[in-house]
């Protein structure tokens, strides 16, 4: 068991990172202001930037209550964190597969995964949801917002 004040500062830390990777990789888009609205490295800036203020808040919350958070224990192992360490990881193998394969077909693979970890077990609604998902999400950036997702390495 580990007390609540560490787990805290490990969220901070991984916070602060991967907001600044996500200010970091969304700088590479334009961001002005064009008459269709922002570009499309606005939005992304913006998440990556309110992930890394809450991190920056609950550090100094953490610093402000150390001696209450320090008493309170976690315990890491329960069966219900271990659903979340396996999303955590579906999460990072989609992200490897995003670099791998591109956003579409890592989105149509991750969809379905995630669809059984929560209990889905009708083969076809996942599916469809997954196709249905994907493809709102290929008109809305791809078409509508003319915004090109990652694609697959092997493609460039």
């Amino acid at each position: 068991m580990v007390s609540m004040k560490w787990c805290n500062f490990v969220v901070c830390i991984a916070g602060l990172a991967m907001g600044g990777c996500m200010m970091g990789a969304s700088s590479r888009f334009p961001m002005d202001m064009t008459e269709q609205g922002p570009g499309p490295g606005f939005w992304p800036f913006l998440l990556g930037l309110a992930l890394a203020v809450a991190a920056a808040v609950l550090a100094v919350y953490t610093l402000f209550h150390r001696q209450e958070l320090a008493e309170e224990r976690i315990a890491l192992g329960t069966a219900a964190n271990r659903q979340v360490y396996v999303v955590m990881g579906l999460i990072a193998a989609f992200c490897g597969l995003v670099h791998l394969t591109g956003f579409y077909p890592a989105a149509l693979l991750l969809i379905p995964c995630l669809m059984y970890r929560l209990e889905c077990r009708d083969k076809k609604r996942m599916l469809l949801t997954a196709l249905c998902v994907t493809l709102f999400i290929y008109l809305v950036f791809g078409q509508l917002l003319h915004t090109s997702l990652p694609s697959s390495v092997f493609l460039e």
